[in-house]
């Protein structure tokens, strides 16, 4: 069990929602030419999985889930308010991602920061925690 599979867990969920809203993405390090609309980046970053229980069998695999609105530099704050919006839906708190034995929740409310400007990009932040708990043997 790993922060991989975790990964691996919160980019389907997002990348069937995307595909089906035909909304590109970004995936962490493969090579993509950033189209002129909306896009998204995705990031989970992982944080020290620790174990919480004396016999040290019980791991916390916790992590932030991070979604970037991207959007042309310019063009309003709307419609990339609005996929951010739908976003944070996407990963409602409390949500389960199950594949085999592992099981990665939704621990924090999702949440839309301020936009962040720059000559070309608008990037909206949506940013939420999750956790995975692992009885090891």
């Amino acid at each position: 069990m790993s922060h991989t599979r975790i990964a691996a867990l919160l980019e389907a969920r997002l990348g069937e929602w995307a595909d089906a809203h035909d909304i590109p993405v970004a995936w962490e390090n493969i090579v993509m030419d950033p189209p002129d609309g909306l896009y998204l980046q995705a990031y989970a970053m992982p944080a020290t999985t620790t174990a919480i229980d004396l016999a040290e069998k019980l791991h916390v695999l916790p992590g932030v889930w991070q979604i970037n609105v991207v959007a042309p530099a310019g063009d309003g704050t709307g419609p990339a308010r609005d996929l951010a919006d739908q976003i944070a839906a996407l990963f409602p708190l409390g949500m389960m991602l199950t594949e085999g034995p592992l099981t990665c929740y939704i621990h924090t409310p999702p949440t839309i920061y301020r936009g962040i400007p720059s000559d070309t990009r608008y990037v909206i932040p949506v940013s939420m925690s999750y956790r995975a708990d692992i009885i090891t043997h």
